[in-house]
C-alpha cells in the first residue's frame, strides 16, 4: 500500500500534475494543510480529487471539511478525534490514525488503519530520534488493523519496512520532491506487489 501525503507547505507549485502522474501507483492520497483555514483546505483537496482521477482521497485533522466535500475518509493526528468518535459521526467514511507508540494502538480503536512514525530520521522532525522498524514491528503485532510506516522512508528503505510486516508505506518528500515523482511512485510501491502487501 502506498500513501501518498501532499503537505501543502512542502508541496511543489506543480503539485497536481505530479499527483495525477504517480496516481497510477498510489492507493490512497491524504491533503495535509493544517494551517490553512476549511475553505481553503476544501479546494485544496477539490484540486486533489480532480487531480488523481477517483484514487481514495482523505483529508488530514478536519473531519468536517472531508465530509462537506464527500472525499473518501479522513486521517487523524494522535492527538486528535478518536477514530470511534469519527465513525460514529461519519458511518461510511475512511478512518486513519497517526500512532507513535504500542500504547497508542489501544486509544486507536474504530480505524480502519494506522500510520505509525517516524521510522526513520526525516526534514520534518529534525533532531527528534526515529523510532525504527523494531517498534513498528511491535504495532504491528498489537494492531488488529493494517499498519502504515512513516516517516524517512525512500525507495531504498521501503523493501526493509516491508518486510517488517507493515502493509505499506506513506510518503511525504520521497514523492513531491523526487526528480520523477512518478517514477519514485513506481519504485515505493513495487515491494507490496512482490510481498503481497497492502490493505
Amino acid at each position: 500500500m502506498l500513501v501518498a501525503v501532499l503537505d501543502v507547505p512542502r508541496a511543489p507549485a506543480d503539485w497536481p500534475q505530479a499527483a495525477s502522474r504517480c496516481a497510477p501507483w498510489v492507493d490512497v492520497f491524504i491533503l495535509r494543510a493544517k494551517t490553512q483555514p476549511a475553505a481553503t483546505q476544501r479546494g485544496l483537496a477539490a484540486r486533489l480529487v480532480e487531480a488523481v482521477g477517483g484514487r481514495p482521497v482523505l483529508v488530514a485533522d478536519r473531519l468536517d471539511v472531508a465530509m462537506a466535500l464527500g472525499v473518501a475518509g479522513v486521517h487523524l493526528p494522535g492527538d486528535g478525534l478518536a477514530p470511534s468518535d469519527a465513525r460514529r459521526l461519519w458511518p461510511s467514511g475512511v478512518v486513519s490514525r497517526a500512532v507513535h507508540s504500542v500504547e497508542d494502538v489501544d486509544s486507536a480503536a474504530g480505524a480502519d488503519w494506522l500510520v505509525f512514525g517516524h521510522l526513520f530520521p526525516t526534514r520534518s522532525k529534525p533532531g527528534v530520534n526515529p523510532r525504527g522498524l523494531d517498534l513498528a514491528a511491535q504495532v504491528v503485532r498489537q494492531s488488529p488493523v493494517p499498519v502504515v510506516g512513516i516517516g524517512g522512508v525512500d525507495p531504498t528503505r521501503v523493501a526493509a519496512v516491508c518486510d517488517a510486516g507493515l502493509a505499506g508505506v506513506a510518503v511525504v518528500d520521497a514523492l513531491w520532491l523526487a526528480p520523477d515523482p512518478a517514477g519514485a511512485a513506481r519504485e515505493l510501491a513495487a515491494p507490496w506487489a512482490t510481498h503481497g502487501g497492502g490493505t
